[in-house]
């Protein structure tokens, strides 16, 4: 992956991430399973090309992991 790619990629799980943190309460999290996919995708393409997923993407996706465990 090239690093405009990367830089892309980077941006956008931040501000999704970002957005869905600031916009989703917890008990709202299980109707993103679509999108927490989509998020969850483009993260594993960063890291199998050697990038890190950003912060908040991490914080989001345990928020969504303590939400939908049962």
């Amino acid at each position: 992956m090239d690093q405009t790619t990367a830089n892309v990629l980077t941006d956008l799980l931040r501000e999704l991430s970002s957005e869905l943190d600031l916009h989703y309460d917890c008990e709202d999290f299980h109707a993103l399973a679509t999108t927490v996919e989509t998020l969850r995708r483009a993260a594993t393409l960063m890291t199998d090309a050697g990038h890190k997923a950003p912060e908040v993407y991490h914080h989001v996706m345990g928020r969504f992991e303590r939400m939908t465990r049962s």
